[in-house]
């Protein structure tokens, strides 16, 4: 007798279990607002950094991209539209050597959609290791 309640009882808490998880995954479901446009690093071509901008528009919209500095002076802006954006961004690193970038991506109703800040820094590191030889 013991032995079937405990199967029953483990058979119950299976079935709450996979009842509760499948009730809690639409709440961790990604807006397809939030994943609209997206900045990445891409790597150096001639010492300097690449940024890539890919913007899916589904729906064929006119957007405006716009990269501020620390100070929020405006270093370039455009426009974009297509259905499958990509666009690559490269800065003059001896300007702007250790810097703060905002990429600000917003709709032709002024909504911002995105906001992406890149920061860079160089460190300088001297290791120095002393080992004993005998």
């Amino acid at each position: 007798m013991k032995t079937y309640l405990s199967k029953t009882k483990t058979f119950a808490l299976a079935l709450v279990t996979l009842f509760a998880t499948s009730i809690a995954a639409p709440a961790f479901a990604v807006n397809d607002e939030d994943k609209k446009g997206e900045i990445s690093y891409v790597g150096n071509v001639n010492d300097l950094p690449v940024y890539r901008l890919s913007l899916d528009n589904k729906a064929n919209e006119i957007f405006f991209v716009s990269v501020t500095d620390n100070d929020g002076n405006v270093l370039y802006n455009e426009k974009v539209s297509g259905k499958k954006i990509v666009r690559n961004y490269q800065f003059d690193n001896d300007v702007y050597s250790e810097y703060d970038l905002t990429f600000t991506i917003s709709n032709i109703k002024g909504k911002t959609v995105s906001v992406y800040n890149v920061s860079n820094s160089k460190k300088i590191v001297n290791e120095v290791a002393v080992n004993r030889v005998k």
